[in-house]
């Protein structure tokens, strides 16, 4: 069996689905295998960045944000600072 077919195996462990093989030969290949083990760590990395991301930014970052944007406050009330701002 090759790497690539143990990788669509740990992928779908990953998202929760079948894998199609024993649990116990995946652990084994990877376990061996320092190629999958690197693209497993990877791939669990970007699974926790993603999930970040998906949860949206936090206040802080939203802050930083605005202010650099030169907008007041967040919501209905929102107008930019400056010589940008434009009336109707």
């Amino acid at each position: 069996m090759r790497c690539a077919q143990f990788r669509t195996a740990l992928s779908a462990r990953l998202d929760g689905e079948p894998t199609g093989l024993p649990d116990g030969r995946l652990d084994g290949h990877v376990a061996r295998c320092a190629g999958c083990r690197g693209w497993l760590e990877r791939a669990e990395q970007l699974r926790g960045h993603v999930r970040e991301s998906a949860a949206g930014p936090s206040e802080e970052w939203s802050a930083r944000l605005l202010d650099g944007l030169g907008v007041r406050e967040l919501g209905g009330g929102q107008a930019p600072d400056g010589p940008e701002a434009v009336e109707r």
